[in-house]
């Protein structure tokens, strides 16, 4: 029986821009991931010596040994396969160095990886919508943060006996996410002048105690007892009601 043809791909918008799946695609059938390997390095192997825009699906799939017709079973077009390949690497780059110690040099290695294929970055950039694009980095950078934040949080007097709510743990890992991810849309936007290491550097010594500093903080906050829902109330040192 034939697999039914790809639904995880990005696709049109009902605006025009290419929209992400909002959850990661069912695991594929052994039968189906070598050909859309193939095609992954063969569009990235053309890439070395070709722009994107001239890149055809019949010199791609001469390249992978397969059918134009097994290529249409797996893509739309050029396009599709230059967005599935640049999601993919993005998110593998992310997620293989999701921890503490290794975020940095993941992170690094990710901006390098857009330099290096920059007129593949852009083509998908330029297809995506900027609400799109916002999401797809903030699902996976904020992965990356709730790990680091899950080993910051361990190491905490209070972890043991009082853990943090898990509203105030959301809001740190969302905090940090959407400023990595602001920096790097900022990076794209200004047309990637602004050195790699240097940003990456940058936003290691905002984070490094930084991220500690908030869970101390909000686990205070949850160690005076709770504040939502009371607009009157308090904590010292916060933003609160003036007196008079």
């Amino acid at each position: 029986m034939v697999d039914p043809p790809r639904t995880d791909a990005f696709r049109p918008g009902p605006s025009g821009p290419i929209e992400p799946p909002e959850d990661p695609p069912a695991p594929e059938s052994p039968a189906r991931r070598p050909a859309r390997d193939a095609l992954g390095e063969a569009l990235k192997q053309t890439l070395a010596t070709t722009p994107l825009d001239k890149v055809t699906v019949a010199g791609l799939s001469r390249s992978a040994g397969i059918t134009r017709q097994a290529f249409y079973y797996h893509f739309l077009d050029v396009s599709d396969l230059a967005v599935w390949v640049f999601t993919n690497e993005v998110a593998s780059h992310i997620m293989k160095y999701r921890s503490r110690a290794e975020w940095a040099d993941g992170f690094l290695k990710l901006l390098l990886y857009m330099q290096e294929h920059r007129e593949q970055s852009y083509s998908v950039i330029r297809a995506l919508s900027s609400v799109s694009l916002e999401q797809f980095f903030f699902r996976h950078l904020r992965k990356m943060m709730t790990a680091i934040v899950h080993e910051v949080e361990q190491t905490l007097p209070f972890h043991a006996g009082q853990p943090l709510a898990r509203r105030d743990r959301d809001f740190v890992i969302d905090h940090y996410a959407l400023s990595v991810v602001g920096h790097l849309l900022h990076w794209l936007a200004t047309d990637m002048q602004q050195p790699p290491g240097e940003l990456v550097r940058n936003l290691r010594d905002i984070l490094d105690g930084s991220v500690r500093a908030s869970l101390e903080r909000f686990g205070h906050h949850d160690a005076d007892g709770p504040t939502t829902g009371d607009p009157d109330r308090c904590v010292e040192g916060t933003v609160g009601p003036r007196a008079g």
